[in-house]
């Protein structure tokens, strides 16, 4: 299984609620509509970002997640005469395609939370990381999975907040398909409300455990985060 990670930008004549409704109304029911297209889907799903995040800034609307049995099934479904024909039509009406970023992971990689925890968020963090230039990727991978997920088990304070957990690597051949795409993984947690987030990102232990240790194997300041509604699952 792999996951194909989005983040999409509107277009600038758009506004962010036409944007989120052509999005979701129009542009999800289009895809989860063409067999053509749903053949290739394990599961497809949109993360809106919210309307009290955009005061932060940043480019990105929202994230768009893809699995896929295999990059061979990713490939058939981009070589749809239906996605040239209806699907890349589609998209050049409302996103800045030139701006979108996308790269493949493996199958997520959860640390705690499913379902019933998803079901109770109000509020999900989809955050892009990147390595520290000094670091490989499996050098970068390792400690992030590893002794980064940790500090958030055994620290009741970072556990408590966080409703689910989980991480998606990149996997060394996408390294390889697109060298340009700096990214490293995509960390997805869940909370119950936007202060439950601010609670636990913006706490002492976060401040004290968190910081140092992300300084050894992350570049902070390249970190870009979307806070977002619960996802819509097009395709389940």
């Amino acid at each position: 299984m792999i996951k194909l990670v989005c983040f999409v930008v509107r277009r600038p004549d758009l506004s962010r609620e036409a944007f989120h409704r052509h999005w979701r109304e129009v542009h999800g029911p289009l895809i989860a509509g063409l067999p053509t297209m749903r053949r290739h889907l394990v599961r497809y799903e949109q993360n809106h970002r919210l309307d009290e995040d955009y005061a932060r800034g940043g480019e990105y609307d929202g994230s768009t997640i893809m699995w896929f049995e295999s990059m061979a099934e990713y490939d058939a479904f981009a070589a749809e005469p239906d996605y040239a024909g209806k699907i890349a039509p589609d998209e050049a009406g409302f996103m800045d395609r030139s701006r979108t970023m996308f790269f493949f992971t493996e199958a997520e990689d959860v640390k705690w939370g499913g379902v019933e925890e998803h079901a109770r968020a109000r509020v999900k963090l989809l955050a892009l990381l990147r390595r520290r230039r000094d670091l490989m990727p499996d050098a970068f991978h390792a400690h992030w999975s590893g002794p980064h997920a940790a500090i958030f088990e055994r620290t009741p304070a970072l556990h408590d907040t966080i409703l689910a957990y989980q991480q998606n690597h990149r996997f060394a051949a996408d390294y390889e398909r697109d060298p340009g795409t700096r990214w490293d993984g995509l960390a997805e947690q869940w909370y119950a409300s936007l202060e439950a987030f601010a609670s636990g990102a913006g706490g002492p232990p976060f401040e004290a455990l968190v910081v140092p240790d992300e300084e050894r194997f992350m570049d902070r300041a390249a970190t870009t985060f979307l806070l977002c509604a619960p996802p819509d699952v097009i395709v389940p």
